[in-house]
């Protein structure tokens, strides 16, 4: 008896290790869909893919991660703004499910910056006011959580870079923000490919645009 509770033991743990691998095999592949993607349909695809994935793997911190960072790039492409807040807002339904599962961390912290930032750009003159500082709040948090990760040291500079002076915006603060960034993303190592390493591109891009104001 105790060797078939101890074969039936170790037949568990194989099943849910194949299980995993296959998970991280398939999200690996629309990660990496993710860093070369531009169309709207290919962001689609991949969209509909770690959405599946999400509602599969529902105690995967990473799959809902992915499933709000996708949204959150879909909507960018759209051309109207109600389909850009109807994406958004898919976008934090996930964000929230990975905060639960992965509190504390650093990366959802960011993403929670991103999306508001972007939902800011739907409606800025009604939205600034409210939006921003809980955007500005989320991104600190971010960066006190793991001051390595360059995401919000962009998401922050990128932010200052659009705000009028008079605002607390404005040039002289956000290109120190930027520069550190950029100088962060060259050291950024990841443990894990899996784990998230956007925004190197665009953070050189508009440092670029910062220093030409």
């Amino acid at each position: 008896m105790k060797k078939l509770f101890t074969l039936i033991t170790a037949m568990i743990a194989l099943n849910a290790f194949a299980q995993n691998s296959k998970f991280e095999k398939a999200l690996m592949k629309n990660v990496s869909m993710m860093d070369t993607a531009s169309s709207v349909e290919t962001w689609q695809t991949i969209t509909n893919n770690v959405e599946r994935m999400a509602a599969a793997e529902q105690k995967e911190w990473l799959a809902q991660y992915y499933a709000g960072y996708s949204n959150i790039l879909l909507g960018l492409r759209q051309s109207e703004n109600t389909a850009k807040d109807q994406y958004y807002d898919r976008a934090i339904t996930f964000i929230d499910k990975a905060d639960s599962l992965q509190p504390n961390n650093s990366e959802i912290y960011a993403l929670r910056g991103f999306v508001l930032g972007v939902k800011i750009g739907v409606d800025p003159m009604t939205r600034g006011m409210s939006l921003g500082p809980q955007a500005g709040m989320y991104s600190s948090k971010a960066k006190e959580l793991n001051p390595d990760n360059p995401r919000p040291y962009m998401l922050m500079g990128q932010s200052a870079m659009y705000t009028p002076e008079q605002y607390g915006g404005g040039k002289a603060k956000a290109l120190p923000l930027l520069e550190t960034a950029v100088e962060k993303y060259k050291n950024f190592k990841l443990d894990n490919p899996l784990m998230p390493h956007w925004g190197e591109k665009h953070a050189k891009e508009i440092l670029e645009q910062c220093k030409n104001m």
